[in-house]
This record gives structure tokens, C-alpha cells and sequence, in this order.
């Protein structure tokens, strides 16, 4: 069956703009896609508002500009893309588990949120729901609250002044006591979630950073509340962060 020309070009003008977000490490802007993709901006509109609508890319409430968005994110999780870093710290990951005999996440940082992109289990008959592929928020879980540390001032103060849902009555919302919980991570290198994201859950994650000092990804023990209580949260601190320290000499 011969192709409609116009329909063919309309998805070669999509993908290169999709191609242009994904490869710029700031978000860009309409003019800046027009500039780059040779485009005009009328065209740039409407492709950009087609992949928005599917989720491929997101638009930045701060800066107005556009970054990958969620359905993009969910692909490349599936794709080989993670499979390096995935690979690079399985073992690591394996032995943590033994330790504490509890789940072990690692997850990616992205745009707002976390991205889950291994786990391992625990042979107990009670423990998570997979997480994998599952985009998390920032202010109730141990990794979102690493990468708010991450973030600049003007960023960090954006973000305290949108509305964060409270998953369950452990969830900060206030942003003052937000702050003060993202001021000890940065101290002491490691963040918590003691039943924030769910009632029933407790957490602790620590960053993994490459030779270049770039936070690539988060490593996480996870585990019942009613079994990985909070001091048993606090107890497994060195082994994760040894872990950490061996996964990121491979990075």
C-alpha cells in the first residue's frame, strides 16, 4: 500500500523534535526547536502538542520549556538503555539483598519523579508490589527526597510551593518540614520514607553517582513496615551504603 507523503513527513518531523528534547539535558523551547529542527514554529506547535498529548514529552511548569515525558521514560525503561547500569549493579544488588533480606530497588532519576528499573525480591511470602516501570513521586519516598537535594535553590523553592498529595497520613506535605527533612539527606547522604508513599511500607536509598560525579540512579532497601521497622530501616545504613560505593567504581 502506497504511503501518504505528507503523513510520512509528519512522523519524520515528530521523531526529530523527540530526538532534539531527548538529547538537549535542559528543557528547550519552542523557538529554540523551530531554530534547531529548521521547522516552523506553527509545525513545532503541532507536533509538540501531539507528542505532549501522548505523553512522550512534558513541559516544564518552571522554565515553560519541554523534556521527555512518562511515555517516553516507560519505553526506554523496557529498552536497552538501563540494561548497563542494570547489569553493573546486579551483583551489588544481589549481595544487599542476602544481607538484609529485604527488597532492593534501583531507580533512575526523571523529570519530578523516579523510575523504577529493577528489583530484587526477598523469598518472604509478604513483601512489595512490584515496582518496576513505576514512576514515583518526589516528596513521600526515599529517592524523591534525594533528588530534591539535588536541586537548586530556585528549583527546590518551585517545587515546595505546588501542591503535594498526602498518600497517607505520614506524608510530608508541609513544605517547611519538607525542607528540613531535605537538609538532613544532604547531611548525612542517605534519605527515608517511614509509611509516607504507603502505610504499610518503609524505605531507605542512597544516590549513585559516576566518575564524573553525576547522580545517575538511587539504590533502595525496601521492605513491610510491620518487619522492616523503623530501626531495622536505620541499621542497614553501612550495607547500603557500601553497596553504593561498589556500584559507583563501575560507573
Amino acid at each position: 500500500m502506497k504511503q501518504d507523503n505528507s503523513s510520512v513527513q509528519a512522523v519524520d518531523r515528530a521523531l526529530l523534535l523527540l530526538q532534539l528534547v531527548g538529547d538537549s539535558t535542559e528543557p528547550v523551547s519552542i523557538v529554540d526547536l523551530a531554530d534547531k529542527s529548521g521547522m516552523n514554529r506553527t509545525t513545532v506547535w503541532r507536533l509538540i502538542g501531539t507528542l505532549e498529548n501522548h505523553g512522550f514529552i512534558e513541559r516544564d511548569p518552571l522554565t515553560k520549556g519541554y523534556l521527555l515525558g512518562y511515555a517516553a521514560n516507560r519505553l526506554a525503561a523496557q529498552a536497552p538503555q538501563y540494561g548497563s547500569l542494570i547489569r553493573r549493579a546486579r551483583k551489588s544488588m544481589e549481595e544487599l539483598q542476602e544481607k538484609t533480606q529485604e527488597t532492593v530497588l534501583l531507580s533512575v532519576p526523571k523529570h519530578y519523579g523516579t523510575l523504577t528499573i529493577d528489583q530484587i525480591d526477598p523469598p518472604h511470602s509478604i513483601r512489595l508490589v512490584d515496582y518496576v516501570n513505576a514512576f514515583l513521586p518526589l516528596h513521600c519516598t526515599s529517592n524523591g527526597k534525594l533528588l530534591l537535594s539535588s536541586f537548586s535553590k530556585e528549583e527546590l523553592h518551585f517545587f515546595l510551593n505546588q501542591p503535594m498529595d498526602k498518600r497517607t497520613p505520614f506524608s510530608i506535605t508541609d513544605p517547611t518540614l519538607l525542607l528540613e527533612e531535605i537538609e538532613k539527606v544532604r547531611t548525612t547522604g542517605y534519605a527515608t520514607a517511614i509509611r509516607e508513599l504507603d502505610e504499610n511500607e518503609n524505605g531507605i536509598s542512597a544516590p549513585l553517582y559516576n566518575k564524573q560525579g553525576r547522580l545517575v540512579a538511587f539504590l533502595s532497601v525496601c521492605g513491610p513496615s510491620f518487619r522492616f521497622t523503623d530501626d531495622k530501616v536505620l541499621a542497614c545504613t553501612n550495607s547500603l551504603l557500601s553497596a553504593t560505593e561498589e556500584i559507583s567504581s563501575h560507573l
